[in-house]
């Protein structure tokens, strides 16, 4: 009887030993598999995401920007251009609405695919829902948003 308590024990201490084991080595192998092939991920890989998106934005110059005013459709309209040395890409040109410089409403449009190199678009920002018209707004804001 003593003989298969110690074989019993013995047995659970060698599961338990191997299951650590196992685990330690998940832990490594991960954290390997994150600095190899994630470009050191964790927080990290976002302030780098961060980081490309905010050179992209410096990179995109506007210009020419006018608000058009029609019946009940208010649209804000002007160009951008890439004047960075990398294609950006998932750029979103924001409008903010103010009156009395109190922020009073926000529209914006995303611009499909990518601005190349010294590429210039044209863009288009619907203000309003259908036949409402936006909050009544005596400046506005132009700013891009977003892209890498």
């Amino acid at each position: 009887m003593k003989n298969a308590i110690a074989t019993i024990i013995r047995g659970f201490l060698l599961g338990l030993g191997f299951a650590v084991a196992a685990i330690g080595a998940t832990f490594v192998a991960q954290a390997y598999w994150m600095n190899q092939f994630q470009g050191g991920a964790g927080a990290s890989a976002y302030s780098n995401v961060d980081g490309a998106a905010e050179a992209a934005r410096k990179d995109i110059v506007l210009s020419d920007v006018e608000e058009q005013k029609t019946d009940k459709r208010v649209a804000v309209i002007g160009t951008l251009k890439n004047t960075g040395s990398r294609p950006a890409r998932g750029l979103q040109v924001e409008v903010e609405l103010f009156q009395k410089n109190k922020f009073v409403d926000q529209y914006s449009t995303y611009i499909s695919g990518s601005v190349g190199p010294g590429e210039t678009r044209h863009f288009k920002v619907a203000c309003g829902c259908g036949d409402s018209p936006p909050a009544d707004h005596d400046s506005f804001k132009v700013q891009v948003r977003g892209g890498y």
